[in-house]
């Protein structure tokens, strides 16, 4: 058996209800995750194991460390070591996506977190009408962020019941 190479330190957060356990579901290609697919509030965290081949051939297990929305007063004691955190907001809800700026904000400001690499996945979860409006205003943000800090957030849109965005998700991880 060939040897697992390190494994990343991998971080998924964002508010209640935005989608990560659906996205990281999906990445993981579990069996019925489809629109009749109803998924419980993360209560603690979870972790989900993403199995790959890297460039040299090697396998390598990436574990995700999924800590729920109703956790965010407690996302710091999960910073330590991490390379990569997944920032997952539903650009459906309006309340939400004023919510995750300042959820955002925050993870970026923090120190142990300075030399990490963000993806901020924009999920697509309602109807496409509203999700134009929000996705304006973040991306207005994002462009603000790119102007102000060196580890600004790559931005990815993403539908994880269609399976759109798990492939830039998933190079993300990888790279």
């Amino acid at each position: 058996m060939d040897e697992l190479e390190k494994n990343i330190p991998v971080i998924c957060v964002g508010p209640t209800g935005s989608g990560k356990t659906t996205l990281l579901k999906k990445l993981q290609d579990a069996e019925g995750i489809d629109y009749t697919y109803s998924p419980v509030p993360t209560i603690g965290t979870n972790i989900y194991d993403i199995n790959y081949v890297n460039k040299q051939g090697k396998k390598q297990v990436l574990s995700i460390r999924e800590v729920g929305g109703e956790m965010v007063t407690l996302w710091s004691n999960y910073l330590d070591g991490i390379e990569k955190v997944i920032f997952v907001v539903d650009t459906s809800n309006l309340c939400q996506v004023s919510a995750a700026a300042v959820m955002l904000y925050t993870l970026l400001a923090e120190p142990r977190l300075r030399r990490s690499k963000f993806i901020l996945v924009l999920s697509k979860m309602d109807a496409a009408y509203r999700q134009m409006r929000n996705e304006a205003l973040l991306m207005l943000q994002h462009t603000r962020l790119c102007s102000e800090l060196h580890n600004a957030p790559t931005l990815l849109e993403a539908a994880p019941l269609a399976g759109t965005g798990l492939d830039g998700l998933r190079s993300f991880l990888i790279h």
